[in-house]
């Protein structure tokens, strides 16, 4: 399309002008274009536009019409929100072109450059003008776009005044729409427009917003720019007028200036952008909209370049709504006028029902007891408390139900079905569901009453059968909706247009069921009693409830109770995390955590006498005793307004087979070790290391009247008790158990540590789980000694002195008991009359009486020290064997070097004889083998002449052989 340019000459009036530069003019006029408009463009489009250019486009409508311009491509060389190069201003509030210093006083709407595109665009008048500003330099494509003319005519429906008051009411129109000044185009700066509604008595407004794009600074929860106030009961609302009043004596807007508002007639505001449609009721026949709207400049550099966004959400749009006058709706009695009863300005019948520590009430729908009218909505939102203090759960229960399914449905949203503890069988469902429901196991509602819930998204309700069972909330918010069908079915009978009725009960409840376990306080679910047994679960976690912030509630108590199989069955605790406020570490006055446990032996409880709190400072693990029947951890927690997260603990029941007991140490289940004072009157035990993951127990037992010293010679482990503020015992704990005593150790520690138990046994516990460190440490040394304690009724003496040992008092040791040791030790490397003396290892002690002992019950944890006691006592035995001994071995030596001497000497003498002998026996035999030779001869003539000579014959043959054989 060629663009013809029609210029009217420069105007040295304008501050704009150059001397050097030609303003042009391109105007649109409606009479030309006809109401459908047409296009247009930069200069030389879509190829770059020039440089040096002034150009104003100027729109013309016909008075009864407006000027609509929509931009399709938008290229100006610079960069929003300065523009310091070139850029396209606009100007949709011009009165007359003629008169150019008019032009610029107008209110310029925006300035425009770079890539983002004007949005739509709507005059205030019947003109507009872009203004477009090119320099010297480089140029880009340019911008094109259409323009149409469109009616004012629904922009002054119901105008009384200038700019834009309107009234709107019902005895003109029952129902219509309204929308901003510019609507669908940016809305101008500064504007204060009033929207008053007004019905007959009995009427209430409804407003419904098709469309609505207010500028709201980004990342704010408030409306600081632009808004809508909607007030109720009255058009000219006092609090508004004191927010307009302190508005113009205030350059900079900010509500933190602004007075307080007394909230007596104000529903809302609203600005940003919505999930549309919005709805929006009066609760009389009066309602007043007025909408405000600044000046860009207004914005900082940040929000002007948010506002240079192309995202709608940014826009200046305005509002597009829709009104109506019904007489028709429900009226707001059902709703109870107290504190925790309060109707949401601004809904049909919308409502919240807050707990305030009331507990409980009823939930009644509209009109009731008559049924509610058709297509009525309402939502109910039931709030519990939810702060450090308490968290509550909504539990609802319907006493009357009846909805036709083809007018409407009740939803619960947050919610799912539970049903009476008592019942050992879940009854039948009888209502009907019209919407889809997905299923979501609930992992941290387990056994809610003994019973497993599966929430869903929704709950739908209709029919003519009450929805039975209860309903629970996931946390502190449960909503019920009354929700209408879209239309209304044809062919339902006239008698059945009514929306039906409910009545419910409800009640807020305390969280406490939020913690896993497996079974709840059934006699009263508000208190936090929660059990535990191994019967159901092997192994688990516990924790206190805990608030929205994920903080333990204050003033608040819970039980926690777990209950071992059988007698045989042992329990084992520990913690992830610890953290129970108090600064007092020793005593905890305020917050804390405490142990108590029963015996299948006694219904008696019995507390362990440790206390624990403080930040990390972790309790020990903790295995229970022996017949352990129940045991109990007791949280507690005071009214002030401290609190923290808590803690996470885990427990295990145990049986003789876990993984956690080795071989190499004796387990729990171990039978007792009875010490025989007089056999094995002394002994030691050690960790053989720091081994993980295990868990050592030794119970010794030894003859009434008898005691024991312990000795803890060494002690590395992780953790410190010792440290401030201490860590506790989080993976590893020496426990030592006595009558009436426990001690509990952990760390390093430099010094010996003593015991005097009080009764004849004693049990120690070594338990190690997983390490937190890697650092090499050794664990634990203990010896131990049977001791005979020295007392009033002994006449402070030993018993059977001649065995045992008085280890005196030294002057400078504090302890207050004396106690005697048994003769065996003396002198034997180990100093057992510690802390009170070291006289058991004095060399003046070491001679003393020594008694016998027929034999020797040496156990294998003890066999080193009874081994050094024998050599001990018998100490002048061993020495003399060991010098006779050397002795013999002398003489023995003497004699075996005279035997080989005189052996030697006896061969000297013999081997001459014995040539001469072996000379002789040579001769000898060479005379034998002649005169045999000769007798051969001769026999052997004689022996056919005489048969009587046969015998001698016989003989000489074997005297032969006899010699030849020699």
């Amino acid at each position: 399309m060629l663009l013809k340019w029609q210029v009217r000459g420069q105007d040295e009036s304008l501050s704009i002008s150059s001397t050097t530069i030609e303003t042009q003019y391109l105007i649109f006029d409606m009479a030309h274009f006809g109401p459908d408009g047409g296009i247009f463009s930069s200069p030389n489009f879509p190829n770059y536009y020039p440089q040096d250019t002034i150009l104003f486009y100027q729109f013309i409508a016909s008075p009864d019409y407006r000027v609509q311009i929509e931009m399709d491509l938008f290229q100006i060389r610079g960069v929003a929100p300065q523009c310091t190069h070139d850029y396209l201003d606009v100007f949709i509030n011009v009165t007359n072109f003629d008169i150019a210093q008019n032009v610029l006083n107008d209110q310029l709407l925006h300035r425009y450059c770079g890539r983002n595109k004007p949005p739509l665009l709507v005059s205030f008048t019947n003109l507009l003008l872009l203004g477009f500003f090119t320099e010297d330099t480089q140029t880009e494509r340019g911008f094109n776009g259409s323009f149409r003319f469109i009616s004012a005519q629904p922009y002054r429906k119901n105008l009384i005044r200038e700019p834009c008051d309107y009234i709107f009411n019902s005895s003109i129109s029952k129902r219509g729409e309204f929308f901003s000044s510019t609507y669908p185009g940016t809305y101008l700066p500064w504007q204060f427009c009033n929207y008053s509604f007004i019905g007959l008595p009995g009427e209430r407004i409804h407003i419904r917003f098709r469309d609505l794009i207010l500028f709201k600074t980004p990342n704010t929860q408030h409306c600081a720019i632009d808004l809508i106030k909607l007030y109720d009961k009255t058009l000219d609302p006092p609090e508004l007028r004191r927010f307009l009043s302190s508005f113009r004596h205030i350059n900079n807007y900010d509500y933190q200036y602004l007075p307080e508002e007394t909230e007596q007639y104000h529903i809302t505001d609203l600005c940003g952008t919505y999930t549309l449609p919005l709805d929006v009721y009066s609760t009389s026949n009066h309602l007043l909209l007025y909408f405000i709207a600044t000046h860009y400049a207004d914005l900082t550099d940040g929000e002007q370049i948010q506002m240079n966004d192309i995202r709608r959400s940014l826009w200046r749009k305005g509002f597009f709504a829709e009104y109506e006058f019904l007489s028709s709706l429900n009226k707001l009695d059902f709703i109870t006028k107290n504190k925790s009863n309060q109707y949401l300005s601004g809904t049909e019948c919308d409502q919240t029902i807050k707990s305030f520590g009331q507990g409980y009430g009823k939930l009644q729908s509209p009109n009731w007891p008559y049924p509610y009218k058709p297509q009525t909505s309402c939502t109910t939102y039931l709030l519990g408390l939810d702060d450090r203090y308490t968290l509550e759960n909504v539990e609802i229960e319907f006493e009357q139900f009846d909805i036709d399914c083809q007018l409407a449905s009740l939803v619960i949203y947050n919610a799912s079905i539970i049903y009476d503890y008592r019942l050992r069988t879940r009854p039948l469902f009888t209502s009907s569901s019209s919407i889809s429901m997905t299923t979501e196991k609930s992992s941290i509602f387990s056994n809610y009453y003994r019973q497993d819930l599966d929430f869903k998204a929704n709950l739908s309700f209709c029919g003519h059968f009450k929805p039975e069972g209860r309903f629970v909330s996931k946390n502190a918010l449960l909503k019920i909706s009354l929700i209408p069908n879209d239309r209304l079915v044809n062919n339902v009978l006239p008698s059945l247009i009514n929306g039906g009725k409910f009545q419910a009960k409800y009640k807020f409840v305390k969280s406490y069921h939020q913690v896993a376990a497996d079974e709840y306080d059934a006699l009263n679910p508000t208190i936090c009693n929660l059990s535990y047994y191994q019967s159901r679960t092997v192994s688990g976690k516990f924790e206190p409830p805990r608030s929205s912030e994920n903080d333990y509630f204050s003033n608040s108590n819970c039980t926690f109770n777990f209950y071992p199989l059988n007698e045989d069955s042992r329990l084992l605790i520990w913690y992830d995390y610890f953290n129970i406020v108090d600064d007092n570490y020793i005593e905890c006055p305020s917050d804390n955590l405490t142990y108590t446990y029963s015996l299948y032996s006694s219904s008696k409880f019995y507390l362990h006498p440790f206390i624990y709190c403080g930040y990390r400072n972790f309790p020990s693990p903790y295995l229970t005793i022996r017949s352990t029947q129940q045991f109990r951890i007791h949280f507690r927690a005071n009214d002030d307004s401290e609190a923290a997260l808590g803690f996470d603990g885990r427990y295990q029941f145990l049986n003789q087979s876990n993984i956690l007991f080795s071989s190499s140490c004796r387990s729990p289940f171990d039978s007792i070790i009875y010490i025989n004072e007089t056999n094995e009157p002394s002994g030691n035990l050690s960790s053989n290391g720091y081994p993980e993951n295990i868990i050592c127990e030794w119970s010794y037992v030894t003859k009434h009247g008898f005691q024991f010293n312990l000795e803890l010679r060494m002690l590395e482990m992780e953790g410190s008790k010792t440290k401030d503020p201490p860590q506790g015992c989080q993976s590893s704990v020496l426990r030592i158990y006595s009558e009436k005593r426990i001690h509990e150790f952990c760390g390093q520690e430099e010094k010996i540590h003593y015991f005097l138990t009080d009764s004849h046994w004693f049990t120690i516990q070594f338990i190690s789980l997983n390490r937190q460190t890697k650092e090499p440490l050794r664990g634990f040394q203990l010896l131990w000694t049977v001791v005979q304690v020295k007392s009033n009724i002994t006449d402070n003496q030993c018993l059977l002195s001649n065995e045992y040992f008085d280890c005196k008092k030294n002057s400078n040791s504090t302890i207050t008991n004396s106690f005697c040791i048994h003769r065996s030790l003396l002198c034997d490397g180990q100093i057992h009359c510690q802390p009170l003396s070291n006289d058991d290892e004095l060399s003046s002690n070491c001679f003393l009486m020594i008694p016998t002992r027929s034999k020797f019950s040496l156990s294998t944890l003890s066999s080193s020290s009874s081994s050094l006691s024998f050599l001990h006592q018998n100490l002048i035995i061993i020495i003399t064997i060991f010098i006779l001994c050397i002795i013999m071995l002398c003489v023995a030596t003497i004699l075996i070097l005279l035997l080989i001497k005189m052996k030697r000497r006896q061969q000297e003498i013999e081997i001459p004889n014995e040539l001469k002998i072996e000379q002789r026996q040579k001769r000898i035999r060479q005379q034998q083998q002649q005169d045999n030779s000769s007798l051969r001869k001769k026999s052997i003539q004689t022996y056919l002449d005489d048969d009587e000579n046969s015998q001698g014959l016989i003989g000489i043959t074997m005297m032969e052989q006899a010699v030849t054989t020699v």
